[in-house]
């Protein structure tokens, strides 16, 4: 019997070692009886835990003020609570912290304490009302300038017909610049909510994609007097991903390439480079430049470099954080680099995934379609 015990306690403790969550069991003073392994992963322990009192391990007096508080009332407590960076080589993490008493013993003796590392949920709601207050800003300023100008027609610059012309033309620009935030922003809500894996989505060729975002360009490109390269020509470039986010990912860069210079004749390559089960795609320009103090910033959402922005309506600020959510997505990393005046460059790396297999399956399924016709 005592041998059945032993052995369902070690089944026991080898599951609550596989949980995520730190769990511990505290008797009625407070001192461990239990602790799975996340509990010395989390306060990163060498020692044994078992028999020592919770504020010893824990070193955190709310934490055992938790406890205790559970421990006299009998009641269940919930909190969250903040580990301090001091704690925690990685930086603060928040947790979610319950005790109560343990089910199933009489006169309460025993009590369960379970912290869930809850800093990802914390930090994610952060990032979305750092994004709605920031959107709703952006959304604001054109909005307001369009309403001036609709006063001052309405106040009689209506009369006045270039007047009228000019001003017509300004909220259309400003019109125009609300409707591409709300794309942008309905772009990052389908990454982000998006249950499918865009590598997925079966195979198509990137040096295609990248001409048809050239195409689309073409009023801006002569606009600007611009010179688009892709190279190597006519090879084509086979990989598994979702054609939306790429034509998101080469529309963006660009475009911005586009705008962010003021001078006609810019030069902007697209270079393809096959590297066995990956390629490696740089965008670059001969333009302005990014300063080297701003690079680290310019993949965050509704970051600009104003510095060297054209007096031209300024952009969304949301191109480029779109541009890595899509790389990444596709298991890629994207870098910028940048010489102000001589050449800024974006260097994609992003495997190929299984394009036999897709295409194989692409085959497939347009011959079982044919032969239900």
């Amino acid at each position: 019997m005592t041998l059945l015990f032993e052995e369902n306690q070690g089944i026991l403790e080898i599951m609550l070692d596989g949980l995520a969550d730190s769990i511990l069991v505290v008797d009625s003073s407070a001192s461990i009886l239990f602790a799975n392994k996340a509990v010395k992963d989390l306060f990163e322990l060498t020692r044994d835990p078992v028999g020592r009192d919770i504020l010893e391990v824990v070193r955190n007096h709310r934490i055992h003020k938790l406890v205790r508080e559970t421990i006299e009332s009998k009641k269940p407590v919930t909190e969250e609570i903040e580990l301090t960076s001091g704690q925690r080589d990685t930086g603060q993490v928040v947790l979610s912290v319950n005790a109560e008493p343990l089910p199933g013993f009489v006169g309460d003796k025993y009590f369960r304490v379970i912290l869930r590392d809850d800093t990802h949920r914390v930090e994610t709601e952060q990032v979305r009302r750092d994004f709605v207050a920031n959107a709703s800003h952006e959304l604001r300023t054109p909005l307001s300038i369009i309403n001036g100008y609709i006063e001052n027609l309405r106040e009689g610059a209506v009369e006045d017909s270039k007047l009228a012309h000019r001003f017509l033309g300004i909220m259309k620009n400003h019109g125009d610049r609300i409707a591409r935030i709300v794309e942008d922003m309905l772009t990052i809500s389908k990454f982000e909510s998006a249950a499918h894996d865009p590598t997925k989505a079966g195979a198509f060729d990137l040096q295609s994609c990248a001409h048809d975002v050239v195409e689309r360009l073409h009023p801006l490109i002569e606009e600007k007097q611009a010179n688009i390269t892709v190279t190597p020509e006519n090879s084509p470039s086979l990989i598994c991903g979702d054609r939306f986010y790429w034509d998101q990912i080469f529309f963006n860069l660009v475009e911005n390439a586009l705008k962010q210079n003021v001078r006609t004749g810019l030069n902007v390559k697209i270079s393809f480079h096959d590297q066995d089960t990956h390629f490696r795609i740089c965008i670059s320009d001969d333009g302005v430049g990014i300063p080297m103090a701003e690079l680290p910033f310019i993949f965050k959402r509704f970051y600009r470099v104003e510095k060297h922005h054209s007096k031209e309506i300024k952009g969304t600020g949301l191109g480029l954080s779109i541009v890595k959510r899509a790389i990444e997505s596709h298991g890629g990393t994207v870098e910028a680099s940048s010489t102000p005046g001589k050449e800024t460059a974006f260097v994609i790396h992003v495997p190929k995934g299984d394009v036999e297999h897709a295409v194989l399956m692409e085959t497939e399924s347009e011959e079982q379609l044919c032969e239900a016709r």
